[in-house]
């Protein structure tokens, strides 16, 4: 498909930000560096999963902010702006989290401070609160508005967006040790109560019956879409993405939670066999019709 006419003519700089992306390699660098600064310090090696979810993190941070997209959100389409805010607060931060080691929270909690206060800003009701706050104000018309008029406040509501998404998430990765974590139900409790609180907005930009942000109505048209009809699939989107991105967390919670609490039936029964007593001790359920387990028999014998 052919690049718009009003897009093509911003030119290389404009669409894809040469010094964001060298921001992003050297980003990328210093954390690979303080990878093996934390495995020299004794912590546990950084593994190739972690590296690959923050190097992703940092490449989607960059196709948000330093790549046409943003060039698209910023100027033509608010379906592109709200792709831009579920890439910041909800697809981002939690490849950021799970690529962090423990031991990367350990130095850093080493300043009591900085730990309080990480752990204060991380409980789940507090953290829910502080996201859904800043999500929905930040699509207030008004402050949307103005953000696209001021280069400034713009910043400061991605870096707001950011940093809420970051505390959200805390509670469902649980990155660091040294702070408490949730049970697997809570986390998916959780997730359903955060779906819960956005779908107000959602419907608000969905339902509305006329354009809600006046600067998307005094710019060109792209790919043929009303600023209403913009503004729909914009909903859509923020609507696909908690879908994708809580569906999938869920989805591993669950799975994982599963296959935990059977590795750890599997130990006790295990555990019931293999006691000092000279004759195997008969471990039978509520409803067993006394046919033995081939695999535990196959593991014992």
């Amino acid at each position: 498909m052919a690049v718009p006419a009003p897009l093509a003519r911003m030119g290389f700089a404009a669409l894809w930000h040469p010094e964001l992306i060298a921001a992003s390699l050297v980003i990328a660098a210093l954390y690979l560096w303080a990878a093996r600064g934390v495995a020299r310090r004794g912590y546990t090696p950084t593994t190739t999963a972690q590296r690959v979810y923050f190097l992703l993190g940092i490449a989607l941070l960059y196709l948000a902010v330093g790549s046409p997209l943003d060039a698209l959100s910023d100027n033509f389409l608010f379906s592109a702006h709200m792709l831009e805010h579920i890439l910041i607060g909800m697809a981002v931060p939690p490849l950021l989290l799970l690529g962090l080691p423990d031991g990367f929270w350990r130095v850093l909690f080493r300043q009591g401070a900085i730990r309080r206060t990480v752990g204060f800003l991380t409980r789940p009701i507090l953290a829910l609160f502080l996201f859904n706050i800043a999500f929905s104000v930040y699509h207030f018309p008004y402050l949307y508005d103005l953000g696209l008029y001021n280069g400034a406040w713009h910043f400061f509501e991605h870096a707001v967006l950011f940093v809420t998404g970051l505390i959200m998430w805390w509670p469902i990765i649980a990155p660091s040790q040294e702070l408490p974590r949730i049970s697997a139900p809570a986390k998916m409790v959780y997730l359903f109560v955060d779906a819960i609180l956005m779908t107000p907005v959602f419907a608000v930009v969905l339902f509305a019956p006329k354009p809600l942000y006046s600067f998307y109505l005094n710019v060109p048209r792209l790919f043929g879409l009303s600023p209403l009809a913009d503004q729909q699939l914009g909903a859509v989107i923020m609507k696909l993405g908690v879908l994708v991105t809580y569906g999938t967390a869920a989805g591993v919670i669950f799975f994982d939670w599963i296959h935990k609490e059977a590795l750890r039936e599997r130990e006790s029964m295990l555990a019931v066999y293999s006691s000092d007593s000279p004759e195997p001790v008969r471990v039978v359920r509520q409803g067993d019709s006394g046919k033995r387990d081939p695999i535990l028999e196959r593991e014992l014998s």
